[in-house]
């Protein structure tokens, strides 16, 4: 409950604290929503749940060479599934590294309370170098579905709520060596070899292309990788590869993603994804549910060949719509994500989303109606 009573001082603070003409030193941001949803269990039933999510954003600039950020997550979650499964705090406190910085202050059969700082970092910037230290994203990626470059921080697109994705416990040294170019080295604090991420990437731009390479270990392996992102006849092109060996063991395997993305001129988007992961299987038991941020680039997906298709169009200035579909030609199993976004007021957004899973004998189908307030 103490983050509660924080975030009541803070918020207010935030908005006395300083006049528009003032660089501010000092900056709190933020948002609230409300998420009910409906997952229907089979024919007969339905189960609704509610998640209240706050979100408190504090940056602080004390100079321009220094930046400190703590970031915290709030989440209160009630319904059908919180009385279902006894041990529900414990299915949703994920997405902790290497210091646990999760905090449950209510946990019972029909309520749970989690609150989590998942960026807590200090920067420091001097000419070309740039120093981070903490709690923070290290994202390698480039595609939109699936990034198999990602060996720090990877994530599930279902898990659609959380926008700002998992961090990493990690230091990360990056040298700017010109245009479109640059230097990086990040590592993540571990207690051992076997658990150990650590990797350089390079990257450069050539031919229009921003490219990078990587190499590194990923909890006992060697990784080595490239991606790209450019365009060809006025599409968006953008691709990754990964590929990873076992110390020790005679167990390899890579991962490749290639994107091409479009927009028209009347603003509708089009985005093509497919995705080949060596460690998937031809039909995976579990099906596609898993939206725990607890993974890494061998799970992004459960299926050895995936596709990924998705367009997206403003109707009204007020009114966005989108739909997302998933592929999987081993099994026949596919994915259906219908969303409609509404802008009611300034900072204030209504959305409808749906997940739709087909599988023989193990379909999931859920609908979510979310507000969402920003300050």
């Amino acid at each position: 409950m103490k983050y509660f009573v924080l975030i009541l001082w803070i918020v207010p603070l935030s908005l006395f604290g300083q006049t528009e003409d003032e660089d501010p030193k000092f900056i709190v941001k933020g948002y609230v929503k409300d998420m009910v949803t409906f997952n229907f269990a089979d024919e007969d039933s339905v189960l609704v749940d509610n998640l209240i999510h706050h979100r408190l954003n504090l940056a602080y600039y004390p100079s321009d060479n220094f930046t400190a950020k703590l970031e915290i997550r709030n989440r209160v979650f009630t319904g059908d599934l919180v009385k279902l499964f006894p041990n529900y705090g414990e299915l949703i406190d994920v997405n902790n590294d290497y210091f646990d910085l999760s905090f449950m202050p209510v946990n019972r059969d029909n309520l749970v309370i989690h609150s989590m700082i998942d960026r807590a970092y200090v920067q420091y910037n001097k000419d070309d170098w740039e120093v981070t230290l903490g709690r923070q994203r290290l994202n390698w990626g480039v595609n939109l579905a699936w990034n198999p470059n990602d060996l720090f921080n990877s994530y599930s697109f279902f898990d659609f709520d959380y926008e700002e994705r998992p961090g990493s416990d990690a230091l990360r040294v990056r040298k700017y060596t010109g245009y479109a170019s640059e230097i990086e080295f990040a590592i993540k604090a571990a207690d051992s070899f076997e658990e150990l991420t650590s990797a350089i990437k390079y990257q450069i731009n050539k031919w229009n292309y921003d490219i990078q390479f990587i190499g590194g270990v990923m909890q006992n392996n060697l990784a080595l990788g490239t991606g790209w992102a450019g365009s060809i006849g006025g599409m968006g092109f953008k691709g990754e590869l990964t590929y990873l060996d076992e110390f020790g063991a005679d167990n390899s395997g890579f991962l490749t993603s290639i994107s091409f993305d479009y927009m028209l001129p009347n603003l509708l988007y089009f985005n093509a994804s497919g995705l080949y992961n060596s460690y998937g299987l031809k039909d995976p038991y579990f099906g596609l549910v898993n939206t725990s941020s607890n993974l890494d680039i061998r799970s992004i997906s459960p299926y050895k060949w995936s596709a990924f298709l998705q367009s997206a169009y403003p109707v009204h200035p007020l009114v966005n719509v989108g739909l997302a579909t998933m592929l999987f030609p081993s099994d026949a199993s596919f994915f259906v994500n219908p969303s409609v976004t509404y802008a009611i007021v300034n900072n204030l957004d209504l959305d409808l989303i749906g997940q739709f899973y087909f599988s023989e004998g193990n379909d999931a189908k859920a609908v979510y109606l979310r507000a969402k307030f920003s300050y």
